[in-house]
C-alpha cells in the first residue's frame, strides 16, 4: 500500500481577479505538515503549472495507482461556476473572451477530475478544496451559490470531499486580513497532534476535518466548511500522534479547556482554571514560556475573529464617509 498526496496552488489567473497568495501558502503548509509527521505520505506539488501540466499530473495521481493505495488531493486556487452550472478550476491562463465569456479551453472542468477518480483503482480517497468560487456573470448585488450539488456528484463509496467552503464568494479575504485557512488549521491539528480529540494516539481525516472546522466556526463563522461522502474513509488512519510528549498532552489539554472556559479577548488568555492549568503544566514539566506559546496558537482563531471585526468596522466607515 502506497500513501501519495498530490498538492496542487493556482494563485494568480488571467481574469482580472485579485491574486490568491494563500494559494501558494495552502500548499507550503500541508506539505510541510505531512512530510513533518508520521503520515507516510509521498508528497508531490504544483505552484502556479499550466493547465497541461496540472491535468496530466491529477490523471498521473488517480490512473496509476493500485487497489490498496491511499491518494490524496488538494487544491487552492479559483473554482469557477458558470453559466452552464458546471465547475472549472482555474490556471494560470484562465481567461474571459472579449464578450465576457469564460473560455473554457482554458480551464479544468469538474467532470475531467471526477472521471479520473472513478476509474482510478485506488480505494481510498481524499479531496480536499480551499477555493474561493466565483460565479461568471454575477454582480455583488446577488446572493452566493450554494455548492453542495457539485460536491455531492463527485462523492462515492470510497471517496470524501472536504471543502473550505460551501458557498461562490464575490471577492476573497482582503490580504491586510492575518488570518488562517482551512488548509493551515488543518495542517495544525496534523502537526501539532491537537485534532486527536480522543487521544488514542491516531488521526484520522474525520478527525482533522473537525479540527479545523472548530477553528473556523470561532475565527470565521460564515466559511461554514463541510466534508462530504465516504464514512469509512473519512474514518480511515492518515498518521500516528506522538501522544505521549508533554507538548501534545498539554496542548490538547487547553483544546479542551478553551471549547468550554471564559475567554479573554483583550489580552486572549484563557481566564477560568488557571490553577489547574498551571498544575498540569508543572506537572509535564513544562517552562511557563513553552505554556504562554502553546496558548496562544488554541487561542489564535479568537483574535482572528477581532481582526475580521475591526477589519470590516473600518471598511463600513469608510464606505459611510464615502455616502455622505
Amino acid at each position: 500500500m502506497e500513501k501519495i498526496a498530490l498538492l496542487v496552488g493556482v494563485s494568480v489567473c488571467d481574469m482580472g481577479l485579485p491574486p490568491l497568495r494563500k494559494a501558494r501558502t495552502n500548499v507550503e503548509v500541508l506539505k510541510r505538515a505531512l512530510q513533518g509527521t508520521s503520515s507516510g505520505f509521498e508528497v508531490q506539488t504544483l505552484n502556479d503549472p499550466n493547465l497541461l501540466d496540472m491535468m496530466e499530473a491529477i490523471e498521473h495521481l488517480f490512473r496509476h495507482r493500485e487497489k490498496t493505495d491511499q491518494v490524496l488531493f488538494f487544491f487552492s486556487g479559483y473554482g469557477i461556476k458558470d453559466v452552464d452550472g458546471q465547475l472549472y478550476f482555474a490556471a494560470p491562463h484562465t481567461a474571459l473572451d472579449d464578450r465576457g465569456n469564460l473560455i473554457r479551453a482554458r480551464t479544468m472542468p469538474i467532470r475531467f477530475l471526477h472521471n479520473v477518480m472513478d476509474t482510478s483503482p485506488a480505494e481510498r480517497q481524499v479531496i480536499m478544496f480551499d477555493c474561493c468560487f466565483r460565479q461568471t456573470g454575477g454582480s455583488p448585488t446577488e446572493g452566493e451559490t450554494l455548492m453542495e450539488d457539485t460536491y455531492n456528484h463527485l462523492i462515492g463509496d470510497r471517496r470524501v470531499i472536504l471543502s473550505a467552503t460551501t458557498a461562490t464568494q464575490h471577492l476573497p479575504e482582503p490580504d491586510s486580513l492575518d488570518a488562517w485557512s482551512y488548509t493551515r488549521y488543518w495542517a495544525e491539528g496534523a502537526a501539532t497532534g491537537a485534532a486527536d480529540t480522543d487521544c488514542d494516539g491516531s488521526l484520522t481525516v474525520k478527525e482533522l476535518h473537525y479540527y479545523a472546522q472548530r477553528k473556523l466556526q470561532v475565527a470565521a463563522p460564515d466559511q461554514r466548511p463541510q466534508f462530504y461522502g465516504s464514512e469509512d474513509t473519512a474514518n480511515q488512519l492518515v498518521l500516528q500522534v506522538p501522544s505521549q510528549i508533554p507538548t501534545v498532552q498539554y496542548r490538547q489539554f487547553l483544546e479542551k479547556m478553551a471549547e468550554t472556559s471564559e475567554i479573554d479577548t483583550t489580552e486572549f488568555r484563557i481566564l477560568s482554571g488557571r490553577n489547574t492549568l498551571n498544575t498540569f503544566r508543572q506537572h509535564l514539566g513544562l517552562s511557563p514560556q513553552d505554556a504562554a506559546e502553546i496558548e496562544d496558537q488554541v487561542l489564535r482563531p479568537f483574535q482572528e475573529h477581532q481582526q475580521r471585526i475591526q477589519l470590516y468596522q473600518e471598511l463600513l466607515s469608510k464606505l459611510t464617509e464615502r455616502a455622505e
